[in-house]
């Protein structure tokens, strides 16, 4: 008898931290996510970073579908489609405005942060967007651009909430954050390194879902005299 007692407490006790490390997991599942996410995130697609288009708030890489503001596609078996969206503003509470973009009398595209400046490019006639057609621009001879689009390792369960009803649709139930990674290196050697982090749902009836508007995490510009021997 007392054998059993012995096994039915020590299996309880088992349940009992099974049970609580479930729910530290829940509640801390985003935060380990994103330190994952400092170390490694795969690849989801290496995107055409020039001509470019800039329509005075956010910057636009690949061509938009008419009437969708945004990408679809994102599911297995689907073929990731329109455009992405990159603004200057930060992460929250507060999203100021990280880098600033200045067109020069030379028709000439300039980042400027942290008291640097960057010339992307020059005008390159229009790009369409899901409205109309904004200005674009392109990489000038010797410039070497790559932008990539990247995504968490792992996601994170999401806290019920009332979004989940018949009027507003099948809740979100997990959401992982996307990476875009932009490098651009001038021929004399200076570079421009920007990221962009987004959150993106994902909910049972249509699965991954599009984004908002993604939040400037990082700007660097490197001058000239940085470039490695």
């Amino acid at each position: 008898m007392g054998s059993m007692r012995s096994i039915a407490f020590t299996g309880g006790i088992a349940v009992l931290g099974l049970a609580v490390l479930s729910v530290v997991w829940f509640f801390t599942a985003e935060w380990w996510s994103l330190q994952i996410d400092r170390i490694y995130t795969p690849p989801m697609q290496a995107i055409q970073s020039t001509p470019f288009g800039w329509n005075g708030t956010y910057l636009q890489f690949g061509t938009a579908i008419p009437g969708l503001a945004g990408l679809t596609g994102f599911n297995r078996g689907e073929r990731l489609a329109g455009a992405h969206l990159l603004g200057l503003t930060g992460p929250g509470p507060d999203y100021r405005q990280v880098a600033t973009i200045e067109i020069t009398t030379n028709n000439q595209l300039v980042i400027a942060a942290g008291g640097r400046t960057f010339a992307v490019g020059a005008r390159a006639g229009l790009i369409g967007s899901d409205d109309k057609p904004i200005p674009a621009f392109a990489a000038e001879p010797g410039d070497t651009a790559t932008l990539s689009l990247e995504r968490s390792l792992f996601g994170w369960p999401v806290r019920p909430s009332l979004a989940g009803t018949y009027l507003s649709g099948a809740p979100t139930t997990w959401a992982r954050h996307l990476y875009y990674r932009l490098f651009w290196e001038k021929a004399s050697g200076a570079r421009l390194v920007m990221v962009w982090r987004c959150e993106q749902g994902y909910e049972a009836t249509n699965g991954w879902h599009n984004f908002g508007y993604c939040e400037l995490l990082q700007v660097e510009i490197l001058p000239a005299e940085h470039r490695p021997q």
